[in-house]
């Protein structure tokens, strides 16, 4: 951040009142009285330079659970909108559309926003959590199934309000399901066609006439369904990491993973270098995997599964901005065929960690500086020693300005009385910092202020049982005014809100997944599929996981949509883009996506993961490209940029006896 940024973000925090500047219509409702607006605190952290209500605001939006029912039961979805940077920003924002199903995104929000800041440059971005996701899944909050699991929810591991959240408990599924059921909750109005409509009314709701849409994972299925069953106002889509509606994705669960296989075989294959250091890679690994699934592969002394075998395919996809693990595939696959396993044993004594991008980069210019003599050495020197201050500056910097905004944000909304309870909280001890089945009893107690009365006495009550230092507490709870009790439990049922997600992303992904994918899926169907894979030996890696998630679909009732897997059939402009690394959503489904579309282009990123714009900066930069004007032709440019730029190649002489480049040189 410059100077004059700094500033203005520090006078922006200090204003008494920002929400009413930047925002005024929202602020008092919104633009459409049928999809009201709430503002709420923004989910921290934001990133440094946003000033809340000046240039993002946030808050819930409601609409109808059935917009065939106008009347009926309401649900609350939680938005922001970044404010573009631009004083003359187009009038079509780009709206996210976030993955799952049930997943949310503003528990992400400041990597999600600084993810699409290019996109701010023109245009204002709108994010939100969808029907039964993240922050907008209260509605399908099951309060006494968490409490009831609370115990099998929670890790051992304690620190300050100390427990954090492990895999879903035995039988909260079904006890959540049998509760909201028990609660009059049509689930069947949790889908993606109520999800799609949903996009049109919360632009509606913000005052949006047209925008452009862009979904990963999850999203691209909505984004199509948009185009589909509400396309009015939309105008152009980029859909990355596609999961087409066409697809039985439960069925083709191991596609993706296998086609990443594929990829690696034919990069190397089309390489005069790697092709001639490794034949028939396809094959060698099938080798391997047989190998593997049989239970004689070795490595390290130790038997090695197929999970492990495939480990270096797999990890790539959470691999943001690294160095590239591709390189080295096709030489730790033909190591498991041999005795010796010298790039195996290298990246375990590593864990497999590579640098960041970045963090290569300075590493290869303090290589070039070391080459200088005089006075451009002494000088180059000085730059980056500075370079390291401002770095350390800057990350000083941002956590000052956070300080500034929760200390601002707490004294504004809830007042003197409730923002020193707020702090006498935090500071409070008990015998439930070190004692795991008293941490427990608060985890339970506090999920319970979240219903029922917001009054003094259930406050006093939950202080009284849980910490040793009551009196101030109390005295704190005693001298408030209504207002601040009131909004010392919105904070309270705020800050649940994100573990409690994290205890729901099986029964929020089961909502969709079971009662809409499911029909049309089924574990005989997914050993169908596999086996006509080209590496049919993966299909065991995800077969006990399928199991399960078939149990767990039991506990709901499927809801079937006549029409739901047709193909999108849509003349709007559409972008499909698709990943060499994604094991998550195959990378020619971004192909077929696009096969009915008459004004949709596709392209394969070769080094990118699940959602390639996380991955590699010239899809940001196309993205980018694409939404200021859709009607351009996207080359292959940013293909080609993401090509491996070398293969590691393995000790050992070719036929004409001449050495090729050590395994332990990873250079081009």
């Amino acid at each position: 951040m410059r100077f004059d940024e700094i500033i203005a973000t520090v006078a922006g925090l200090l204003a008494p009142d920002p929400a009413a500047d930047g925002f005024p219509e929202l602020v008092a409702g919104g633009f459409d009285p049928a999809y009201p607006v709430e503002i709420a605190p923004c989910p921290r952290p934001l990133l440094a330079s946003e000033i809340e209500g000046e240039t993002v605001i946030c808050g819930r939006i409601s609409m109808p659970e059935d917009h065939d029912t106008p009347d009926g039961q309401r649900v609350r979805l939680f938005f922001t909108v970044l404010k573009s940077h631009s004083d003359y920003p187009s009038p079509d924002p780009l709206v996210h559309l976030h993955g799952g199903p049930g997943s949310g995104i503003l528990g992400s929000f400041a990597g999600f926003s600084q993810l699409f800041d290019p996109f701010r440059q023109t245009r204002d971005v709108v994010m939100f959590d969808q029907r039964a996701a993240g922050l907008s899944g209260t509605s399908t909050s099951c309060f006494e199934a968490l409490r009831a699991h609370i115990d099998v929810l929670v890790a051992p591991g304690f620190d300050g309000y100390g427990v954090e959240p492990i895999a879903d408990g035995e039988g909260l599924t079904a006890a959540c399901s049998a509760e909201l059921r028990a609660q009059d909750i049509d689930l069947s109005n949790y889908n993606t066609l109520e999800n799609a409509l949903d996009v049109r009314a919360v632009m509606t709701g913000l005052g949006y006439e047209t925008y452009n849409l862009y979904g990963i994972s999850y999203g691209t299925k909505l984004s199509l369904e948009v185009m589909r069953s509400a396309p009015e106002g939309l105008r152009a889509v980029i859909i990355d990491g596609v999961a087409p509606p066409s697809v039985k994705l439960y069925d083709t669960v191991a596609q993706p993973l296998d086609e990443a296989i594929q990829m690696v075989v034919d990069l190397c294959g089309a390489d005069a270098d790697c092709d001639k250091a490794y034949p028939d890679l396809g094959g060698v690994i099938r080798q391997v995997l047989a190998t593997a699934a049989a239970g004689d592969l070795v490595v390290a002394g130790e038997p090695m599964p197929v999970e492990g075998a495939m480990l270096p395919f797999m990890i790539r996809n959470g691999a943001y901005r690294k160095e590239s693990l591709t390189p080295y595939i096709p030489a730790l696959m033909y190591e498991l065929t041999e005795d010796a396993q010298p790039v195996w044993e290298s990246l375990i004594a590593k864990g497999f960690a590579f640098d960041t991008l970045s963090d290569l980069q300075a590493e290869e210019v303090r290589k070039k500086v070391k080459g200088l003599e005089g006075d451009p050495l002494r000088a180059a020197e000085t730059v980056l020693a500075e370079a390291d201050l401002f770095k350390a500056a800057e990350v000083a910097l941002v956590g000052s300005i956070e300080e500034l905004r929760l200390a601002m944000q707490r004294d504004r909304e809830l007042g003197p009385l409730g923002a020193l309870f707020d702090r006498e909280l935090e500071r409070a001890g008990g015998a439930w910092t070190s004692d795991p089945e008293a941490a427990l009893a608060v985890a339970r107690d506090y999920l319970a202020l979240q219903t029922g009365a917001g009054d003094k006495a259930r406050l006093l009550e939950f202080v009284t049982r849980h910490f040793d230092d009551d009196v101030r507490l109390r005295a704190l709870i005693e001298a408030m005014n209504e207002a601040e009790l009131a909004q010392v439990f919105r904070v309270i049922a705020f800050a649940a809100d994100r573990p409690e997600h994290e205890y729901l992303k099986n029964v929020h992904l089961g909502i969709y997944a079971c009662q809409e994918d499911v029909p049309y899926n089924s574990i005989d169907g997914y050993k169908e599929v596999s086996a006509g894979l080209n590496f049919p030996a993966i299909t065991e890696i995800w077969l006990a996981e399928m199991g399960r998630f078939y149990e767990m679909c039991a506990t709901f009732e499927p809801a079937p949509r006549d029409g739901f897997h047709d193909p999108i059939v849509s003349d709007i402009p559409t972008l499909s883009i698709g990943s060499g690394w994604d094991i998550q959503t195959a990378a020619s489904w971004a192909e077929v996506a696009v096969e009915p579309l008459t004004n949709g282009q596709s392209i394969i990123i070769p080094e990118a993961g699940h959602g390639a714009i996380i991955y590699q900066p010239c899809v940001v930069d196309m993205s980018v490209a694409f939404i200021n004007d859709p009607t351009i032709e996207i080359d292959d440019r940013c293909r080609m940029a993401a090509m491996p730029e070398f293969w590691i190649r393995p000790v050992k002489e070719d036929a004409a006896g001449e050495d090729l480049d050590s395994a332990s040189e990873a250079q081009p």
